[in-house]
């Protein structure tokens, strides 16, 4: 491939060990369709929907891989009780030809304590960018729990059905923070 001959987004394509019908992708946009961390009807049709109009893969927004990681309301929470919607959703866009990515994530300085209850995470004390809320410094231990937590998560997802785990790494994310 060169930039002279880019390739057609129309052609097959191959993304690691998965097999793409085309190169169009559906990036992760803050869905809200689980008000109960759980996966419903709506957000099935919803990725559905993409699916029949030809995506070759669309990717599930942001799935909580804990209850203090949420970042707002109506997200997933990646626990054993949501394999089953999870594997409804996976089937249905499988069904219509596509590839499904659940983007796994936890939202550290950025989580609410509106939301989660409890306060929020950063590699040190600081103020929440979004709720204007002080931060806790996150412990050497808790950095291993979350680790433990995307690993679940991402196991949660493949035993479901999903054909790749990305993980949301944006600069307010605790991924991001942490390696500075």
């Amino acid at each position: 491939m060169s930039p002279h001959n880019p390739p057609d987004p129309f052609d097959p394509a191959q993304l690691g060990p998965v097999r793409l019908r085309n190169r169009i992708i559906k990036a992760a946009t803050s869905e809200g369709r689980s008000p109960d961390g759980l996966v419903t009807q709506d957000l099935i049709d919803f990725h559905v929907a993409y699916a029949r109009g030809g995506v070759g893969l669309t990717t599930v927004a942001y799935c909580c891989v804990s209850p203090e990681g949420a970042s707002a309301p109506g997200q997933i929470l990646m626990t054993r009780n949501a394999v089953p919607g999870l594997q409804r959703l996976t089937e249905a866009v499988h069904a219509e030809g596509a590839a499904i990515s659940a983007q796994l994530g936890h939202a550290g300085p950025v989580a609410s304590k509106k939301i989660t209850g409890v306060t929020a995470m950063a590699p040190s004390r600081m103020v929440n960018p979004t709720a204007l809320e002080y931060c806790r410094a996150i412990s050497r231990r808790e950095i291993a729990g979350v680790v433990e937590c995307f690993a679940d998560a991402a196991e949660i997802a493949v035993d479901s059905g999903a054909d790749s785990t990305p993980s949301n790494c944006t600069s307010a994310t605790i991924i991001c923070p942490a390696r500075s």
